[in-house]
């Protein structure tokens, strides 16, 4: 049975009539029409069951779409905490229950009115202003009848004059196809006596390629942004009569890749001397690598992998994508080797798996929270009340997190801050989980116990935004860049080449790097491209956030 099967909806009275009807053997045949529809469910859940052994728990979150954030959580943001958890946020006599499970209906009824604050509309709601579009062309219009200097049509005696800021702007916006298409018809004239041919002369600005700059770049935002392979693309601008071959792409997409590998490099090496770098791994496919894993069936490893690294050096922010045979630690260690040897160990934030250790350099190791979050997430519904003691705990922790950053706190006044406040509360989970082998309420080899002894085997690395400044309570920065590697996987499936995935890594840095930046990724790959000669000679100078500075400094130099 592959199809979803249909959803059965009675009402509570019509679900008792059916009881009573099979009591007294008197269904009917719309009641055998229900039955073959609990039937059908029941054996589309058991092949589900069977063929992606899924628990209970994990089959909900796909037919119903639930998250890991926990809605009824004391700790919310749109909930207070209990008054002794204020005093003393780590201590709570009863750290399973809540003060609401011992109150009347009406009693939390009538507290939930008070306490419950009105929802706010959301940041960003309304229209969206002019100055937030990036114009493709931007018209100027003077005043009709008027110009700075005259006199003021009031009668006032005052002269006008041109007001400093900028006016006021309109968008408007114009459709177009996936390429503008220019067609240049020459003259052509030939003399009637002697045959001669004279052909007009190209115009002033007849570009001297066929595709231009923007061009270009805007195949590349289409290929690893957009995620749209590039028979898709062939297809697609086939509707708009614009014959432009997958092979031709790859080729316009590869000469924009020469242009951009020398800031590659640079972004390496900034990235290698941060003073933070996280990262974690994605499955990809390879088809070069998957043929020689076939020609050689001893071979030890045949897995593929991308890589994402994001590197924070000051207040530049940079995220790098490896695709190939190398695990997370493999690619971080060889980033490593272009650091210098005078600075103090980096700070890596990853997952707790070995293959995301750098073996050979020593870093200052930090492990994901939500990862151990997580562990109690998925058995929340088997262990209600030891579940939600561990995630409003962690809750609390999030919360001085956000405390700081509302504040604007520095790494050493966040670290005291978590100090102050989050070090009892990880202290007391830490005795709670102990407390619970000690006692034999958990049994070590349960859902629970791999659970606690997962924390407990990490703790070190767990908490180590309780003793050093500045380091990251998760890694949930690379997990949302991770997306863009993953939305290329799903859409392109593949990369033919080893070479076409490092052409992928080096754009997805590129785009990623440029929107943590603030800035154009279309008109960067532009940039890069026009002054090609002199980001060859001066990388440096052409980076995500300083490549603006540079071209004005270049246009002054002109004038």
């Amino acid at each position: 049975m592959a199809r979803e099967p249909e959803q059965i909806e009675l009402s509570p009275q019509e679900i008792e009539s059916l009881h009573e009807r099979i009591k007294n053997f008197t269904v009917t045949k719309e009641d055998m029409v229900i039955f073959g529809k609990a039937l059908d469910f029941f054996a589309w859940m058991q092949i589900k069951l069977q063929k992606c052994q899924l628990t209970i728990n994990k089959l909900k979150r796909i037919i119903f779409g639930t998250t890991e954030k926990s809605s009824h959580s004391r700790y919310s943001k749109n909930r207070k905490a209990p008054n002794q958890s204020a005093i003393h946020p780590a201590v709570s006599e009863t750290p399973c229950t809540t003060s609401e499970e011992v109150q009347p209906d009406d009693a939390k009824n009538e507290r939930a009115q008070i306490e419950t604050p009105p929802l706010a509309k959301p940041k960003g709601h309304g229209r969206i202003a002019a100055h937030k579009y990036h114009p493709d062309e931007t018209i100027s219009i003077q005043h009709a009848s008027l110009k700075p200097g005259d006199a003021c049509p009031m009668e006032c005696d005052g002269k006008l004059y041109r007001i400093s800021e900028k006016p006021g702007g309109i968008i408007r916006i114009k459709g177009q196809s996936c390429a503008h298409v220019v067609r240049y018809e020459f003259e052509k004239l030939r003399c009637a006596l002697c045959g001669a041919v004279f052909k007009a002369d190209p115009p002033p600005n007849f570009p001297p390629k066929k595709y231009d700059e923007h061009f270009r770049a805007n195949l590349v935002i289409q290929k690893y942004f957009m995620a749209s392979p590039f028979y898709r693309q062939e297809q697609y601008q086939k509707l708009f009569k614009v014959p432009l071959p997958d092979s031709t792409q790859w080729d316009l997409v590869e000469s924009v890749a020469d242009c951009a590998h020398p800031v590659f490099n640079v972004l390496e090496r900034m990235s290698a001397n941060a003073t933070h770098v996280n990262h974690d791994d994605t499955k990809v496919k390879i088809l070069e690598v998957m043929r020689a894993n076939k020609l050689n069936p001893d071979k030890k490893r045949k897995g593929m992998f991308t890589t994402c690294i994001f590197a924070q050096s000051n207040d530049y922010k940079i995220c790098l994508y490896y695709s190939g045979v190398k695990h997370g630690g493999e690619n971080l260690s060889a980033l490593l080797e272009k650091r210098d040897e005078d600075l103090p160990p980096i700070i890596q934030m990853c997952d707790a798996l070995s293959a995301n250790v750098p073996s050979a350099l020593k870093t200052i190791l930090c492990h994901c929270l939500v990862h151990g979050r997580r562990k109690f997430t998925d058995i929340e519904p088997f262990f209600p009340m030891e579940c939600q003691h561990v995630i409003d705990q962690l809750a609390l922790v999030y919360k001085h997190d956000a405390e700081a950053k509302e504040k604007n706190m520095t790494q050493d006044e966040r670290l005291a801050h978590h100090q102050t406040y989050s070090a009892p509360v990880m202290e007391e989970l830490k005795a709670w989980m102990q407390a619970q082998f000690d006692d034999r309420k958990v049994e070590p080899n349960s859902a629970l116990g791999s659970a606690i002894r997962y924390m407990q085997n990490h703790w070190l690395e767990l908490t180590k935004f309780l003793s050093v400044s500045g380091a990251h309570l998760d890694n949930n920065l690379v997990e949302r860049s991770l997306k863009l590697a993953i939305r290329t996987r799903k859409n392109a499936m593949f990369h033919k080449s080893v070479h076409g995935a490092f052409v992928a890594s080096l754009f997805l840095s590129l785009i990623a790097t440029c929107d943590l930046a603030g800035k154009h990724p279309v008109h960067y790959l532009i940039t890069l491209q026009e002054h090609k000669s002199d980001v060859f000679q001066h990388p440096d100078l052409w980076l995500p956030w300083n490549y603006e500075s540079t071209l004005m400094s270049l246009r002054k130099q002109a004038a």
